[in-house]
């Protein structure tokens, strides 16, 4: 409407401004071409019958009075085609006075012209005068060309009324288009409120309807999104709960368990006190790793905990982390095998890179088959690092597979009863994506799997 009302206000400023100076100008513009045309040919000596019918011709066409007279004001041309309304009919006293003062003012002007908007007295009509000489000031002759100017009045008036029904016509239209244009984008946008409020109160199976224009379809989609998302958050916050109330409540029971021995039967045996005190002291750590995840993967997650760079040699890194799994190696029997490649020297937060590693080599213990085997292989690139950790255990169904990064997410098959806490590979794409590196995994049911990232050589 706003659009439509200011449209309707132009077209009245330039009928009530502009056409009236336009058409002013358009008719000195075509005052000024037919006395170029007069004089041209009366420079070329035209005369007689034949001229005089080119000026008829010329005043009929342009609706104008044009006359050619002497410096005695004898006239030697006069055509009228404006019906007795113009400057230059009759031959009164006053006439011919007002001739004699015209012609004065072309001789005294600088160029020879005069140009004015005067009023005819017997018919209270507004006419456009131009005068002009042609030839010497001591042998002159003076042109004189008069047209009017009231027939745009007429004109304005009947575009005026027009313009009345046009301004009620389209104030009507634009109602119309402005009402079911409202209707039918607020239509799909009242649908995506009101699913949006079924989302609020916590249903996530609700879908967002957006048919009709691109953008509002585009919002659906993005609102379609957010639902599935939020309710995988609402499912992994429910899975958490669980799985911290598990992970708590079995070394709290634990610990319990073993602190009621110790008082009530080992107090007083040494042998026994040490080994219930050494299950209090284990299952301790254990909650402690388990709390220390859970705070690393926070602080990760927030942007709290910035990368400390430095440069260090990556396979020097691997066997040393690799080292520290001797003791694993002997009381269990696990077999650790590295396939390493040159030294490199990388640039990224060791104590991160090295929590990388160490949650990788974890989950393959713990999901390592009967053979209890672990292969860490180091593969140089051009342009990085890859560094992958494969275990021979029963793999991961390609359906799972894009889950399996994600927060206390867990296959049915999981077993964590040797390392870890279950959090390894969240906090591994924490800080994989903290150093923009990619990562990723390749997994075969029944083959093992294998976890991989790159250290970008920058």
């Amino acid at each position: 409407m706003a659009f439509i009302i200011t449209i309707i206000v132009l077209l009245w400023f330039f009928l009530i401004v502009f056409l009236p100076a336009n058409y002013q100008k358009t008719k000195t513009r075509d005052i000024v071409r037919v006395a170029s045309t007069v004089a041209g040919r009366l420079v070329n000596g035209a005369s007689g019958t034949e001229f005089y019918q080119e000026l008829r011709k010329l005043a009929y066409d342009n609706n104008m009075s044009i006359e050619i007279s002497n410096a005695a004001g004898i006239s030697l041309y006069s055509v009228d085609m404006m019906a007795g309304g113009g400057e230059l009919n009759g031959k009164s006293e006053l006439s011919e006075l007002k001739m004699m003062q015209y012609r004065q003012m072309i001789l005294n002007s600088e160029n020879g012209i005069i140009y004015y908007t005067v009023m005819n007295e017997r018919y209270n009509t507004k006419t456009l005068l131009f005068g002009m000489l042609i030839g010497s000031r001591d042998n002159p002759l003076f042109l004189f060309i008069n047209t009017s100017v009231e027939p745009l009045d007429s004109t304005i008036s009947i575009l005026a009324e027009q313009m009345v029904y046009i301004t009620v016509a389209l104030l009507i239209l634009g109602l119309m288009i402005s009402f079911f244009m409202a209707r039918s984008i607020a239509r799909p946008i009242v649908k995506i409120t009101k699913s949006a409020e079924v989302l609020a109160q916590g249903n996530y199976n609700i879908t967002f309807d957006g048919k009709g224009y691109d953008e509002v379809e585009k919002l659906a989609a993005t609102l379609n999104y957010a639902s599935t998302e939020i309710s995988k958050v609402d499912n992994l916050r429910r899975d958490l709960i669980a799985n911290i109330s598990h992970d708590l409540r079995t070394p709290l029971t634990m610990v319990k368990a073993y602190a009621e021995m110790i008082r009530d039967l080992s107090g007083d045996n040494p042998k026994k006190r040490s080994e219930h005190l050494n299950v209090i002291i284990e299952e301790s750590d254990r909650l402690a790793g388990l709390v220390n995840d859970i705070l690393d993967l926070s602080k990760i997650e927030s942007g709290n905990n910035e990368l400390n760079l430095s440069e260090f040699g990556i396979s020097q890194k691997l066997e040393e982390i690799l080292d520290r799994y001797k003791l694993l190696s002997e009381q269990k029997g696990y077999k650790f095998i590295f396939e390493r490649d040159e030294e490199v020297i990388v640039k990224a937060d060791v104590i991160k890179i090295e929590q990388v590693i160490y949650n990788l080599i974890n989950n393959a213990v713990n999901y390592t088959g009967e053979d209890k085997t672990v292969t860490v292989r180091q593969i140089n690139k051009p342009a990085s690092v890859r560094i992958e950790i494969s275990d021979t255990g029963a793999g991961i169904p390609q359906d799972q597979l894009p889950l399996i990064f994600d927060r206390y997410y867990r296959t049915e098959k999981s077993k964590r009863e040797v390392i870890g806490s279950g959090l390894g590979l969240s906090i591994v794409k924490a800080i994989l994506k903290q150093h923009s590196f990619p990562f990723g995994v390749h997994s075969e049911v029944g083959k093992g799997s294998t976890f991989w990232f790159e250290i970008l050589l920058k």
